[in-house]
């Protein structure tokens, strides 16, 4: 059995269920979003690290020596200045999985993406789907609504909203999220199939929850296959995507003053 627990990243009460669900199911496995690359850096620190201090182990040449350093490190402080509102650091829910997993002797699974490969086929979007973003997104996340605060995020009709959001920019919604989406659920599907009368809880971000059940659906019908290889495929960048990229950070640098200005 395959339980899917969708969190916020952010969000207490995303850390509170995990908990709840993992020492109440006490799976054999617990599936946790992160890569080899977070996970290492956690068990180095006892898993006492709070995720907004992970970043505090890369150099600043390593963060800003290229496009994908930046956006990485934006993309930490865009989570921070919402984590700061709620007292809680980004990614709390997936540090919860892992401690819980130790208390009951679970084994800790991990099944997301590199992180590095990630962020490659992002940055190799086509130049007219950077530019839309650059210019499209200030306006589209107007439909948000956070009349209910941040917590509201989770709501079924702003997961909607943004999913709808991301769909408009197809390359960077396939490379962010659907890739990724495959990648997590071949990984549950590897897992269930070596171990078929296992009980696994898997932890991921809620929007990935709905592609990954799809993705499982279709694996276990036989009607899908998933290409590991083709999805962990680093591309190489052009130098006109170097420039481009330059632009695309900007956007996360915009993204980071407006969250700044609305949830202060």
């Amino acid at each position: 059995m395959i339980k899917i627990i969708g969190t916020g990243h952010i969000l207490q009460k995303s850390v509170n269920e995990v908990r709840e669900t993992i020492l109440a199911i006490k799976p054999d496995f617990v599936a946790v979003e992160l890569d080899r690359k977070r996970y290492e850096i956690l068990k180095e620190n006892n898993f006492e690290l709070n995720f907004e201090q992970v970043y505090s182990h890369y150099s600043a040449s390593d963060l800003f020596s290229s496009p994908a350093g930046i956006i990485q490190y934006l993309l930490a402080n865009i989570q921070r200045e919402f984590g700061k509102k709620l007292n809680v650091f980004p990614g709390s829910e997936m540090k919860e999985a892992i401690l819980c997993a130790k208390e009951i002797n679970a084994n800790i699974i991990l099944i997301d993406r590199n992180i590095d490969v990630t962020m490659n086929r992002i940055l190799n979007l086509p130049l007219n789907e950077k530019i839309n973003m650059l210019t499209l997104s200030p306006k589209m996340t107007k439909d948000i609504d956070f009349e209910d605060g941040i917590n509201s995020i989770l709501d079924t009709k702003n997961l909607e909203k943004i999913t709808n959001i991301m769909k408009k920019f197809p390359k960077f919604y396939k490379g962010l999220v659907e890739e990724r989406d495959a990648y997590m659920a071949m990984n549950l599907y590897s897992l269930q199939s070596r171990f078929p009368y296992a009980n696994i809880v898997a932890i991921v971000g809620a929007g990935h929850n709905e592609g990954i059940e799809k993705f499982l659906n279709k694996l276990n019908k036989k009607v899908t296959d998933v290409d590991i290889n083709a999805i962990n495929k680093v591309e190489k960048i052009s130098q006109l995507s170097h420039f481009t990229n330059i632009l695309f950070a900007l956007i996360l640098i915009f993204a980071l003053i407006f969250l700044k200005l609305r949830f202060r």
